[in-house]
């Protein structure tokens, strides 16, 4: 627990018990995560915890670059602990989310970027997420 404390002290993150399990949560889930999947394992372990509290969490901890936003349109809203520049392919159905491991599409897009920086961004990231019908998911 004292390693989390860290992490969030790192990122200035005010420590709460609640931002604790909350950060706990998504380093042992580990994966895609929703609000939801988060409020699922604190009822599990009996941690009561409103929707909105969750949620307020999440959204600090994006604020403060410790998780990321999966780029995928519609709710609920997808986040992921890994905040290192990576693809993400998501089931337009299923809506799960895995991570594309050849990252040679996200340097080409960085390197156009590079070449033709836009005029009226201060491009914080590359975010990629290809959609569509995920055919590891059906096998």
């Amino acid at each position: 627990m004292e390693g989390l404390r860290s992490v969030l002290k790192e990122h200035g993150v005010q420590i709460t018990k609640q931002r604790l399990e909350v950060y706990q949560i998504l380093k042992e889930l580990n994966t895609h995560v929703t609000a939801e999947d988060i409020l699922q394992v604190l009822q599990e372990r009996n941690c009561a915890m409103t929707v909105a509290t969750v949620y307020n969490i999440l959204n600090l901890f994006e604020q403060k670059g410790l998780i990321m936003r999966v780029g995928t349109a519609g709710e609920p809203v997808i986040y992921d602990i890994n905040t290192y520049d990576h693809i993400h392919v998501c089931d337009n159905d299923t809506r799960h989310v895995r991570d594309y491991p050849d990252n040679g599409l996200l340097e080409v897009v960085t390197h156009y970027l590079e070449e033709n920086p836009l005029k009226d961004v201060d491009l914080i990231r590359v975010d990629i997420s290809l959609v569509g019908h995920d055919k590891m998911q059906k096998s």
